[in-house]
């Protein structure tokens, strides 16, 4: 087993949007028999805390390997909420993408992961989904090998977060922190994953669930 010092390893960039999703839903379930018909409607509004400023984003030129027991105090993470807004009548749900990646071909490897989290109301953490970029799909080449970019830059599939949707329900805001970071492995040469480049944009999809609350 060695010891390994890059000084360079990774420059991420995770510029992160809201999804332009905020909207009034008009919500319909009904029940028919023979005499009489009902339906009821409702309202289901959603906000994020994501947008593009640097704020709300995951910079670092500088990013080393860590170890497994580090990530929790080393890995880079943002925090952003989903909120279901006080006029929102319904319960509801949502979904988490990686969307807009383009990366140095080389970070397809199960070293480069990822994890999302959801931070309850005493600030604990409990896991959502987690995974890497071993399986991700390449797309077509950005950038070819040259002097500015040390490695070839291709286009990332979209890459989905959540295994399962998240709830959200009616008039609540769920927190979560997405946490990215280099995987050390003391046994294995890892020197592919230096000078690389990473970017993309977190991307949420909600939809209602429930009918009208009473």
């Amino acid at each position: 087993m060695y010891k390994k010092h890059f000084p360079k390893v990774l420059l991420l960039v995770v510029s992160l949007v809201v999804l332009a999703f905020s909207a009034t839903y008009a919500y319909y379930r009904a029940s028919f028999n023979p005499t009489t018909t009902t339906a009821s409607t409702g309202i289901f509004n959603v906000t994020s805390s994501l947008n593009a400023t640097d704020s709300n984003s995951i910079h670092n030129e500088n990013m080393e390997l860590i170890n497994e027991q580090e990530v929790a105090k080393r890995a880079d993470s943002l925090t952003f909420t989903v909120t279901s807004t006080t006029d929102t009548t319904v319960d509801g749900k949502f979904e988490v993408y990686l969307k807009g990646m383009e990366m140095a071909e080389n970070l397809k490897s199960k070293y480069f992961k990822w994890e999302l989290l959801q931070k309850d109301d005493s600030g604990d953490l409990s896991s959502v989904s987690s995974g890497d970029f071993s399986s991700v799909t390449l797309g077509e080449m950005v950038s070819d090998i040259d002097d500015t970019h040390p490695r070839k830059i291709v286009k990332v599939n979209d890459l989905k977060l959540t295994t399962d949707a998240v709830s959200l329900p009616a008039k609540q805001t769920v927190t979560l922190v997405l946490r990215m970071y280099l995987l050390n492995d003391l046994n294995e040469n890892q020197i592919d994953l230096t000078e690389c480049s990473f970017k993309g944009h977190l991307y949420l999809e909600a939809v209602p669930v429930s009918k009208q609350q009473s």
